[in-house]
């Protein structure tokens, strides 16, 4: 471990247009000023991964039928109000997207070439989750309605989802980006306690993971589920969470801070599994830049020991001040050092005091317009 540290990345979306003055609609939909502002505030802030996952729970949504709001504030989102489908009957109406020309698919894909071009790096294929999928399209009520009532409408609509929806649309980007064995990865925010039980877990969420794993390898994962606090038993949805994506655990904000950090890494450690350490978006938001360190430091003090630790800023609100963002990077920075100091309440801390982005772009020579 010496010499290495951990690791912090963020989901920002929103906060990267805010940023760079682009209008979220443009953001969603012109490739070029995504991808190349999104590298930009990566390098601002100085994550360790690329920021550049986009509005990842619409695309497959929106390339179906289904209408998407597009938020003059903030990031777009399915208007679940007005479900593409109505009732199971709306199922057969229904055509599978080509992966290639509809909604935005074509755009995923520029953006993913734009990024290799610029970085010489490959790109990442991202995708909705089953679950969360379903959800976009069907309505939420409406789904968990469907498994109590209509259980064999409910797995002909995943499987659908899965075979007909998904599955292209991950081997299309993965040839896109010329690696046909590219982790492929799902965000399934939607597939959380007390939206769902654990029993639903397993049979609509595990399952279809593991659908997908079936057909497109194993480097198939789906993630970012919350909700252990409310789970009634996080250690058996902890191993569910495994089952989807394994070896790495995802442990999120508010729930990692409610049930303790210390539980979540006991429970890593028996099952040799990485944690990712999310930190929360109202804390980013509103709370101190100190209070923000501090979560940070505590997160790292109880995990990071054997190196296998990992911090993420859930999602960073759009007018997010960037001192809080500079100081959870400094703080990663900083206690994050391995191997780990033995007292690190006892570490020397500085808040960093850094340009405005608009001032690192002219210093960089770049304009966003």
């Amino acid at each position: 471990m010496k010499g290495k540290r951990v690791p912090i990345a963020a989901q920002c979306n929103d906060h990267t247009a805010h940023l760079a003055g682009i209008r979220p609609k443009r953001f969603f939909t012109d490739a070029a000023a995504f991808a190349r502002s999104q590298l930009l505030v990566t390098e601002y802030y100085g994550f360790d991964a690329p920021n550049n996952l986009w509005d990842v729970y619409n695309i497959e949504a929106e390339a179906l039928g289904q209408k998407i709001i597009y938020h003059p504030g903030g990031i777009p989102d399915a208007d679940r109000t007005d479900p593409l489908i109505k009732s199971p009957a709306d199922l057969d109406k229904i055509k599978a997207p080509d992966p290639y020309r509809s909604g935005r698919m074509p755009w995923v894909h520029q953006i993913n070439r734009i990024y290799m071009e610029m970085t010489g790096r490959p790109a990442r294929a991202y995708f909705c989750a089953p679950f969360s999928l379903a959800v976009n399209i069907r309505g939420y009520e409406n789904l968990i309605e469907d498994m109590a009532e209509r259980p064999r409408f409910a797995h002909r609509l995943f499987t659908f989802l899965c075979d007909e929806v998904i599955g292209p649309y991950i081997e299309a980007m993965r040839l896109e980006i010329g690696n046909p064995g590219l982790l492929a990865d799902g965000n399934d925010a939607w597939a959380s306690p007390p939206l769902i039980t654990l029993d639903m877990m397993d049979e609509y969420v595990v399952a279809y993971t593991e659908r997908l794993r079936h057909r497109l390898g194993a480097k198939v994962v789906t993630r970012g589920n919350w909700g252990d606090a409310q789970s009634r038993d996080p250690e058996r949805f902890m191993a569910q969470k495994l089952k989807c994506s394994p070896g790495f655990l995802s442990a999120l904000d508010p729930d990692l801070y409610k049930i303790g950090p210390e539980r979540v890494k006991a429970f890593a450690g028996e099952h040799d599994a990485f944690v990712t350490a999310g930190i929360d978006a109202t804390l980013l938001y509103s709370g101190s830049p100190k209070a923000i360190a501090e979560r940070i430091r505590h997160y790292i003090n109880t995990m990071a020991a054997d190196g296998r630790l990992a911090i993420y800023l859930n999602q960073i609100p759009s007018q997010t001040p960037p001192e809080h963002i500079h100081a959870a990077v400094a703080a990663c920075r900083t206690y994050g050092r391995l191997p780990l100091s033995d007292n690190l309440a006892e570490m020397a801390f500085e808040f960093p005091q850094r340009e405005s982005f608009s001032e690192f772009l002219q210093q960089r020579g770049e304009h966003l317009i």
